[in-house]
């Protein structure tokens, strides 16, 4: 059986193809990772502008006398609401949107930590790469 080359040029062939296949994979994660980042973030802004948006709606509702009408908007009609019961709607909407922004905080926190641990993994591949390839040069 006859060899084409030798080995050792193969090996390192191989060597330089599995660093190149390792490289891609841990370059395409952080951008996976900065995808989900970019989308917590911007939920995070909509569940802000949300939280605003209810707390002026009960700073409105607390000015009231208690005999005013409010009403809510239910699909094209206008439906007449407690006052009281106004209220405690809107607190409970302003605590579930105050709970979600302190989950997404969590969240961004977490995708921010992976995301540094992961670009530091790969710069560390990208400087193992180089010194292989240096040492390999003739």
């Amino acid at each position: 059986m006859k060899h084409r080359g030798n080995d050792s040029s193969r090996s390192s062939s191989v060597k330089v193809l599995r660093a190149a296949c390792r490289n891609e994979l841990s370059s395409a994660m952080p951008a996976t990772k900065s995808r989900d980042l970019s989308k917590a973030v911007s939920t995070r802004g909509q569940c802000q502008a949300q939280l605003t948006e209810t707390e002026t709606v009960l700073d409105e509702l607390n000015r009231l006398d208690d005999e005013a009408n409010v009403f809510k908007l239910i699909g094209p009609a206008m439906i007449k609401q407690d006052p009281v019961e106004a209220k405690s709607n809107v607190g409970k909407r302003l605590e579930y949107i105050k709970s979600d922004v302190d989950r997404l905080e969590v969240q961004i926190k977490s995708l921010e930590t992976k995301l540094q641990a992961k670009q530091a993994e790969v710069m560390k591949m990208q400087r193992q790469q180089q010194q292989q390839q240096q040492q390999q040069a003739p």
